[in-house]
């Protein structure tokens, strides 16, 4: 699970960042409150790094439904949700690839036009 998205708060904007990445019996808890950071956000591409940790997830096929989403109350921003979509996943600690496959039932969700 990786969600990552604009935070406002006091006035300012962050990427807020909250994930959890469970293999073969271990689970590794990627955070904004642990010092992960996007290294990259762009062509439905997310890339997140954390002391030795990278996780990269990519939407591979624009699939799925157009949603509203708020904005100040209002509901006047679009994102597209999709509960099975085609998607890569790549996990590297320390320098190790853990895993990197593709799936068909992937779960995404990211802003409309991004």
């Amino acid at each position: 699970m990786l969600a990552v998205a604009d935070i406002p708060m006091f006035g300012i904007h962050f990427t807020g960042i909250i994930g959890v990445v469970l293999w073969e019996g271990k689970e590794y808890r990627i955070a904004t409150y642990f010092g992960a950071k996007a290294s990259e956000i762009k062509n439905r591409t997310v890339k997140v790094v954390q002391r030795g940790l990278k996780l990269e997830a990519q939407l591979l096929e624009d699939t799925g439904y157009q949603l509203q989403a708020p904005v100040n109350g209002s509901m006047v921003r679009h994102i597209r949700e999709s509960v099975t979509c085609h998607a890569h996943y790549k996990f590297v600690k320390s320098g190790v690839t853990l895993f990197d496959f593709e799936t068909k039932t992937a779960s995404f969700e990211y802003e409309y036009g991004k």
